[in-house]
């Protein structure tokens, strides 16, 4: 089993002293997970809002983790190729590439929030679409070839990408939440797969990732390289009740801001003291089993077992946001050191 980090800097007023100082503190935290042997530590990409919109572009930060760094892998978790122009994505991945000593593994995704298509005046209806005609143009760009092209939605003359990758090929990761192509395409290509499990069920969460294996099987790939990644929150303290307690209200805001802005409400601010989202995440009432089925956060014990489940089930890799919301620099600092000192064991 694979362990990183997942970032998703939600930077507003309380969370530091300022931006400056809450890009200090990431570096720090992706040090601690080079430094304790993490296999990667992947960045999100959004705009327009502070739902993770302190890093528009996951290039220019995970550069400069690259200088800070020696052997973690550095990923776009994800690169939203609908608001781009992919042969700006080539070229700023190609250099990450390079500058790490070829260390990138290549995070794609369509979006899912309608104020980014809106922003970018993209079509949400054509964002799939989007996406393979721009990650073929980056694949062909990567790989050296001096081409024209002319799609639907991209076209420019005969050119060649300069520079190119250090590796070849770059690995691929596909992020899918929902949509069945999303899955399917990814099996059916031989990529590797990332969820998010907070906001489905576990059986939800099954069905989705055997969608995206039977996908992989009928396409011929071989079962033992395929990776799949899930995305969980982590939180670790002596009892259960202490790490709900202490966690929970950045579960909410964090819930409530996916939640409203999924809807297409960006400018409603009342996501950090509405409640009501528990009752859509935990329709019968049960919040101890939403965070037990949904979440590492808990005891030691428990994620223990939390984790071997999702090794038993398939998944390759476990990805950890340890500091989002109103969760501070120590706490996500202390909740590594505990990991690594009570739970990573058994896994190597």
């Amino acid at each position: 089993m694979k362990f990183s980090l997942f970032m998703l800097p939600c930077y507003r007023e309380g969370v530091a002293t300022s931006l400056a100082q809450f890009y200090e503190e990431l570096i720090e935290v992706v040090k601690l997970a080079d430094a304790s042997g993490w296999d990667r530590v992947w960045q999100s990409e959004h705009h327009f809002h502070y739902y993770g919109g302190a890093v528009p572009n996951p290039a220019v930060i995970l550069t400069a983790w690259a200088r800070e760094t020696q052997r973690i892998r550095l990923g776009p978790a994800i690169s939203l190729l609908p608001l781009h122009n992919p042969l700006h994505v080539a070229e700023d991945f190609a250099m990450l590439d390079q500058l790490s000593g070829g260390r990138v593994d290549f995070g794609i995704g369509r979006g899912y929030l309608p104020h980014e298509f809106e922003g970018h005046n993209i079509d949400a209806n054509d964002a799939s679409a989007i996406r393979e005609e721009a990650f073929e143009i980056i694949t062909r760009a990567w790989a050296g070839e001096t081409f024209a092209y002319d799609g639907a939605h991209y076209s420019f003359p005969k050119l060649k990408l300069h520079p190119t990758p250090l590796q070849d090929p770059v690995p691929i990761w596909v992020a899918a939440s929902r949509t069945r192509d999303s899955f399917e395409w990814a099996g059916r290509h031989g990529f590797s797969l990332m969820m998010n499990q907070y906001p489905v069920s576990p059986a939800q969460s099954l069905e989705y990732f055997q969608w995206y294996k039977d996908s992989w099987d009928a396409a011929g790939h071989d079962p033992a390289r395929r990776e799949a990644m899930m995305n969980l929150f982590l939180y670790i303290a002596d009892s259960e009740e202490q790490a709900i307690e202490e966690a929970g209200a950045t579960v909410q805001e964090h819930a409530n801001l996916f939640r409203l802005l999924f809807q297409g409400d960006q400018w409603n601010e009342d996501y950090a003291g509405d409640e009501s989202v528990f009752e859509f995440l935990a329709p019968d009432g049960n919040l101890v089993k939403f965070f037990r089925e949904r979440t590492l956060i808990g005891t030691p014990e428990q994620i223990i077992e939390r984790i071997a489940h999702f090794r038993d089930i398939g998944f390759t890799e476990l990805s950890f946001m340890v500091r989002t919301g109103d969760w501070t620099h120590a706490q996500a600092m202390a909740t590594m050191a505990r990991f690594n000192a009570d739970v990573l064991p058994p896994f190597r």
